[in-house]
């Protein structure tokens, strides 16, 4: 969906930071056992916090749009419910809030 194309997780982006790890060859690890191996830590502390701030990125993306449709729901409740049960209309809009936004 074109106008949420910035909210999605940039697979370009960390496909790019997982090209950057140096493959274990065997004549490096005789020479220098732990170049190799201090690189990769690096690359892989880079890696793992590049994947948490696009998660974290959607995460606030879904949350901000869930919470927009369950109070919509929530508004519009009332008019799809009968005049018996307007308040379980409510209670179900209310369960549609996401949990941990």
């Amino acid at each position: 969906h074109a106008p949420w194309t910035e909210q999605y997780i940039d697979y370009k982006a960390l496909k790019q930071n997982l090209k950057q790890f140096s493959p274990e060859s065997p004549e490096l690890s005789i020479l220098q056992p732990d170049a190799n191996a201090e690189a990769n830590v690096h690359l892989d502390g880079l890696f793992v916090s590049s994947l948490m701030l696009q998660i974290q990125k959607v995460n606030r993306f879904y949350c901000g749009k869930a919470t927009e449709f369950a109070a919509l729901l929530r508004a519009i409740a009332p008019f799809l419910s009968t005049q018996t049960a307007p308040r379980a209309a409510a209670a179900a809009g209310a369960q549609l809030a996401p949990e941990g936004c």
